[in-house]
């Protein structure tokens, strides 16, 4: 599932303020959904392009 985080952080999973990342790992998934390090994205047809829009607007 894809998610984005909210903060940058680094562990098991590694993501910076914004980054569309793919955790795989339920259990993972859930501890970062949790702290409030990640959301769930709903749309997942976004593209690389868009992803670097929404870099952009930080």
């Amino acid at each position: 599932m894809k998610y984005k985080a909210l903060v940058s952080f680094s562990g098991a999973v590694t993501a910076s303020l914004n980054k569309i990342i793919e955790i795989n790992d339920e259990e993972i998934a859930n501890d970062l959904l949790n702290a409030g390090y990640i959301t769930v994205v709903k749309d997942s047809k976004k593209t690389v392009k868009d992803s670097k829009k929404t870099e952009e607007e930080v």
